[in-house]
């Protein structure tokens, strides 16, 4: 069942994650009037400790946009053992680096730098790769 954009936008207006509100998992939930997210493996956002692992939905690069709101990633939050990037914007990133996933390790916030090919971490000097990832 494709999910409705107008619903999708609505939510993440209302403070549901961009991720979530376009993801079909969270939409099943609601549809069935469970008031939650089908997911059932502890699925959640950085803040949770995770990368949105059971998303299913239409974003890709999760590294291109803030998680939280969709707009333009400055940043990228790395888990723990997880490829995955998440993206998080300017105005979002303190949220992030204050937000602590309860029982698990804090996620490391990555800067990406200005060509949009290094990410470097914030006390690095820009000049030192940390990592290497492609749009």
């Amino acid at each position: 069942m494709p999910i409705d954009l107008k619903k999708a936008v609505m939510a993440a207006g209302d403070g549901l994650s961009v991720v979530c509100s376009t993801c079909e998992k969270y939409w099943a939930g609601i549809d069935r009037g469970l008031g939650r997210c089908l997911a059932v493996d502890g699925c959640g956002s950085p803040m949770a400790g995770d990368v949105f692992h059971e998303y299913r939905g239409p974003m890709t690069n999760f590294a291109a946009f803030c998680f939280v709101c969709g707009g333009k990633a400055t940043h990228v939050v790395r888990v723990d053992n997880n490829v995955r990037a998440i993206g998080v914007c300017s105005d979002h990133v303190r949220t992030v680096k204050t937000l602590k996933p309860e029982g698990k390790r804090a996620p490391s916030v990555v800067l990406i730098s200005k060509d949009g090919e290094r990410l470097v971490s914030e006390d690095d000097p820009p000049e030192k790769m940390v990592l290497r990832f492609r749009s």
